[in-house]
């Protein structure tokens, strides 16, 4: 199994898939805050696991990177992907 679609797995709750796509941001921003406010930027980390493990909690699994941490680079993507997949029109089935 992909790392993606081990991801994809431990997300589909709808609540944990909103606490996520509000968690990757706040914690990925630490990344350029930092060069502003360190303070700030140390308290974005611990905030965003807060809601990742939140939605986990609501979801009822541990969060995927306690089994492998590159999922910490596959959340991203993942977002992404999800994000890019709401604005494509929906094709009509096929009779």
């Amino acid at each position: 199994m992909s790392l993606y679609s081990h991801y994809d797995r431990a997300h589909t709750h709808p609540v944990n898939r909103l606490l996520h796509a509000l968690a990757i941001p706040v914690g990925f921003s630490s990344l350029l805050v930092v060069w502003w406010n360190w303070k700030l930027a140390l308290a974005l980390v611990p905030a965003a696991f807060a809601l990742a493990w939140l939605g986990h909690f609501i979801e009822g699994n541990k969060p995927a990177f306690l089994t492998n941490p590159a999922h910490v680079f596959v959340a991203p993507v993942w977002l992404l992907r999800k994000l890019a997949a709401r604005g494509r029109p929906r094709s009509a089935p096929q009779p």
